[in-house]
């Protein structure tokens, strides 16, 4: 009999441990849960404050929080050891996808580092991808053929380009080139034209000699990033329009988003983005 009880313990003991190892973990799971929802609601909590203030400023002339509109990367402290980095960039010092004509397409493609046979392709694709008809556009363009032959199962789009991240799309795009343009494309500067002056990094010299264009300042992108001492992250990029009769706080575009790197200054708007989130 007593090794028959013996073997009972053993079992019951196995099984009380695995359900104390379930508990555990559950537990474990539920505070990362909370402690990601805390990040994810202090990334949303900034983004809404700064979408605020932009569209404040325009609309009742109040005090500008002032952040840098190239996308540069602001670095504020948060109470808990925790960081938050800001990047807000003007919409209307890019490179519109949809609008822009191809010589001159061609002409930004180049100012921003792409060399000139890729530049002509890369323009010639983009118009492709935009416009209504199946005809390649001369030097390089790609229509539904050139799509099948490099192995893409859909494209282009015969329409407007919805997303700039929508580039990836064409055919002679790279890794690198799309590493290089995403920053410097939008689909919401239908009137503008390209400012490499207002650009946090330019390829060239003579694109940094370019003398600043005037923007509307009609749409800005916001990207926020949080993390803790632990290392946990989360993030929110927003599109805001700052039109004469925006909706809301301005804000029409609301997606999750982890922006990359973390270097950043400090800026003396995280003072009163501190003070907007309250304590703790």
């Amino acid at each position: 009999m007593l090794p028959a009880v013996l073997v009972v313990l053993l079992v019951l003991s196995a099984a009380a441990a695995t359900a104390a190892l379930r508990l555990q973990t559950r537990t474990i799971l539920a505070g990362q849960r909370a402690d990601g929802l805390r990040l994810q609601g202090l990334a949303d909590g900034i983004a809404r404050f700064v979408a605020f203030g932009l569209v404040v400023e325009r609309g009742y002339r109040a005090t500008r929080l002032g952040l840098p509109e190239d996308g540069s990367l602001v670095l504020c402290p948060l109470p808990e050891g925790r960081s938050a980095w800001i990047a807000l960039r003007d919409q209307g010092a890019l490179l519109d996808l949809n609008t822009t004509p191809r010589p001159q397409m061609e002409e930004d493609l180049r100012a921003l580092g792409v060399p000139d046979r890729d530049a002509a392709t890369l323009a010639a694709e983009i118009v492709d991808f935009r416009d209504p008809d199946d005809t390649p556009e001369p030097g390089g363009g790609a229509e539904a053929p050139q799509y099948r032959a490099r192995g893409l199962a859909s494209g282009p789009r015969n329409g407007p380009f919805l997303r700039a991240d929508e580039i990836a799309q064409l055919p002679a795009m790279t890794p690198a080139l799309a590493a290089l343009l995403l920053p410097a494309v939008t689909v919401f500067n239908p009137g503008g034209r390209l400012d490499t002056s207002r650009l946090r990094r330019v390829a060239t010299a003579e694109a940094a000699r370019q003398p600043p264009r005037p923007s509307q300042r009609q749409f800005l992108r916001v990207e926020v990033l949080v993390a803790d001492p632990a290392g946990a992250r989360a993030g929110r990029s927003a599109l805001v329009s700052t039109g004469a009769a925006p909706v809301g706080i301005g804000i029409v575009e609301w997606v999750r988003s982890i922006p990359s790197g973390q270097a950043g200054s400090p800026h003396p708007a995280c003072a009163r983005i501190a003070a907007a989130l309250g304590p703790g």
